[in-house]
């Protein structure tokens, strides 16, 4: 807090600096309630408008500003917390109470009374497991340690990869250039081995795998095993198989642009993704200026290629490619070190799509879209005609985009260190998984009873005697239980690697049925200082059966809403009434990261409920972990060794423990594998509570959602279902 309002007052505003209701302002808007700085995106938003009124309305001067105190606040955060670490940003509980004096009251009296309810779940304090020994102060700092090292290495290779992969596209595009590239063919790519970019055993082990043009490939398995790590190797070449002449887009979360790229407009970036277009516009300037007989010779060819390559209608084509993706014309005005990450990553994989490589790869590009441009991009690559001659293999956690998109399923087994293809989508590949689960598991039973028969008849007769025969057949019956046994042993291996995919069920406890609303919010309006209005006169009614879904494209008010109904802002027009006696959790796309890598499950329930210190009290804090689906034996395990399904259900514990009225979500699958994101929308959907959600996740809204708002162009209005609003999207594509 105190770093934010030094950075607010050095700003320079042309001589017309923030007064202290601006400071304090920005600073309670750009802060959670643990004082924990914003998103990047979330912060941006929040803060340009007030920032552009000082700078004569001048957006991207004050985007850029903002970013820029951001990354510095970020910086200074990175710079004192270890390495592997909680995200500023994670999910907040407001207790029983909604307003800051009442929150304050009620922390003084749970440091003051032993029994009292912790209020946030992300609250920490001292507690009997901060008190470690010296070998155990020495041995984190040895992690720290490493984990610098793994992470100055991993910046090293990143910053590398991306050189690679920009040299490899100009390598492709000058062979089509001058006629020495190869018409894409299969792709067999191994044997080879996955390294462990933390150290350690190998991921994957003697893989081979052949990619074919017009396959498109969904890459799944669970979070940890190796899929983005695979991706990675593959778009860097690190797999020999690849030849120098096919061109190779990756889009990932990271995205790396030059100075220049920093500067430009997302349209000119987008435009210099088609590196042959750019190639030839040079080449063409170099001819115009020579008379000789070749270069003109060579003149019209350059032409000609320009031709069929549409060079003239580029601009136009990347424009439309953009807005489908979400873009406003005053977001295609701003250059690129003024738009947040989520819009960088739009840009990125725009210039993939416009690009049109022949081998695409895509690290869950979903991630920062709209439901509308997660329906377009699927519909993109799925009946685009110019990718059914290409091959694409993508890693996503939203099971409709993997069913419209892929056609194959390549799946990475941890237990098995195995990568193995299927020639169906994800849904076909998971149904038949959950039978080859059941049928193992119905022969496993059977062996075993079997075995269990054997052996009490065989030992009957070796207690007891009998005849030479009779004992003879005794220890037949034992020689079959004993191979059976060998059986099951050879079987083990193909057990874990079934299991591995299994998800336990996740129970999440409600604070009980209120009789009023939760938060009315009546003729509601919102506006940042400075900007229009986001959304005005909203009329909506939340209790404790409500199950309601925010949609619209990014930038139109979603979370600004989420924060009104929150209390985190207050309207600039309307009245909202709050329930003082409801308890509300609010669970973001962060909230499976928050614990401290070397915190156990049980740990963080400690702190955050320390309770009156007791025996009985630690075991309430066990058996609630094991309802949510934190078995005994992970409860002590560290959170780096967790996945991140297994740091959500402990995130998603916290939640539970304080038996909420209300949860919020705002886009809580983001970091979620598929398995996990349909345990948890199984726990919402059987929440006896109130639900406010935020999600780009198809599956996971048609699960969870009753009442569909949809904010878009300063209007908030009411759909009568999830599947009309995927209707109307789906005829304004077509």
């Amino acid at each position: 807090r105190a770093a934010l309002i030094d950075a607010l007052k050095a700003l320079d505003l042309a001589g017309d600096a923030l007064d202290d209701d601006e400071i304090e302002y920005l600073v309670d808007g750009a802060l959670d309630d643990g004082d924990a700085l914003a998103e990047e995106e979330d912060f941006i938003d929040f803060t340009y408008p007030v920032l552009a009124a000082k700078l004569n309305d001048d957006e991207d001067a004050a985007m850029a500003m903002a970013k820029t105190v951001h990354a510095a606040l970020r910086a200074a955060d990175d710079a004192v917390a270890l390495p592997v670490s909680a995200p500023t940003r994670v999910p907040v509980c407001l207790g029983e109470g909604w307003d800051k004096v009442e929150e304050d009251e009620k922390k003084a009296k749970a440091s003051a009374s032993a029994g009292a309810r912790t209020m946030f779940v992300n609250q920490t304090g001292p507690s009997t497991s901060d008190f470690v020994s010296r070998a155990e102060e020495k041995e984190k700092a040895n992690a720290r340690k490493a984990g610098e090292k793994l992470a100055a290495a991993a910046e090293v290779e990143r910053r590398e990869m991306f050189a690679e992969l920009r040299t490899a596209r100009e390598r492709a595009a000058q062979s089509r250039i001058d006629g020495s590239a190869k018409t894409l063919a299969n792709v067999d790519l191994g044997p080879f081995n996955l390294p462990n970019p933390g150290g350690g055993a190998d991921l994957i082990e003697n893989a081979s795998l052949s990619l074919a043009p017009g396959r498109r490939y969904g890459l799944i398995g669970r979070n940890g095993k190796g899929k983005s790590t695979l991706l990675k190797h593959l778009a860097a070449r690190r797999v020999e198989g690849i030849d120098t002449s096919y061109s190779v887009h990756y889009v990932t979360q990271e995205v790396e642009l030059s100075e220049e790229e920093e500067n430009a407009l997302p349209v000119d970036v987008v435009i210099g993704a088609d590196i042959e277009r750019r190639l030839l516009l040079d080449e063409q300037c170099r001819l115009e200026s020579s008379e000789d007989a070749t270069s003109l010779a060579r003149l019209q060819e350059v032409n000609a290629r320009l031709d069929a390559i549409g060079s003239e209608s580029a601009p136009a084509r990347v424009s439309k490619l953009l807005k489908d993706l979400g873009f406003t014309d005053a977001l295609m005005a701003r250059k690129m070190k003024a738009l947040s990450g989520g819009w960088r990553v739009r840009t990125a994989l725009a210039a993939a799509l416009f690009a049109q490589p022949d081998i695409l790869f895509l690290d869950e590009p979903t991630n920062h879209l709209s439901i509308a441009a997660v329906m377009f991009l699927a519909r993109e690559l799925s009946t685009n005609p110019v990718w059914a001659s290409r091959i694409i293999v993508t890693v996503s956690h939203d099971r409709h985009f993997l069913d419209e998109v892929t056609t194959d399923s390549l799946h990475i087994s941890g237990a098995a260190k195995r990568l193995a293809s299927h020639t169906m989508a994800y849904s076909a590949w998971a149904k038949k998984r959950r039978e080859q689960q059941l049928a193992l598991k119905r022969r496993v039973e059977q062996r075993q009873e079997k075995i269990d028969k054997l052996k009490e008849f065989a030992g009957h007769g070796f207690r007891y005697g009998g005849s030479s025969s009779a004992i003879n057949m005794m220890k037949k019956k034992d020689m079959e239980a004993k191979k059976l046994e060998l059986v099951a042993d050879e079987e083990a291996d193909q057990m874990a690697d079934l299991e591995e995919d299994a998800e336990l069920s996740l129970r999440l406890q409600a604070g009980g049925e209120l009789r009023q609303s939760i938060v009315r919010l009546d003729a509601v309006a919102f506006a940042y200082p400075g900007g229009d209005e986001l959304f005005a006169d909203v009329d909506l009614s939340v209790d404790s059966k409500s199950r309601v879904v925010l949609l619209g494209e990014n930038g139109q008010g979603k979370t600004t809403m989420v924060k009104i109904i929150t209390g985190a802002l207050e309207p600039t027009r309307g009245l909202v009434t709050r329930d003082r006696g409801a308890r509300v959790c609010l669970v973001n796309q962060h909230h499976a990261e928050q614990l401290s890598y070397d915190k156990t499950p049980l740990a963080f329930m400690l702190d955050s409920f320390p309770g009156d210190g007791s025996y009985q009290h630690e075991q309430e804090l066990r058996g609630h972990l094991s309802q949510c689906g934190v078995v005994t034996e992970l409860q002590n395990v560290p959170a780096l060794a967790l996945s991140g399904g297994q740091k959500s259900r402990v995130a998603m514990a916290a939640v539970s423990y304080q038996k909420p009225h209300l949860i919020i979500l705002d886009e809580p699958t983001n970091n979620l594998d598929l398995e996990s994101c349909e345990a948890l929308a199984d726990a919402i959907e059987n929440f006896q509570g109130g639900v406010v959600l935020v999600s780009h996740d198809q599956y996971f809204v048609e699960r969870v959602a009753r009442e569909v708002l949809v904010i878009e162009s300063g209007e908030v209005k009411r759909l009568e279902s999830f599947a009309s609003y995927k209707k109307a999207i789906a005829k304004k594509l077509a």
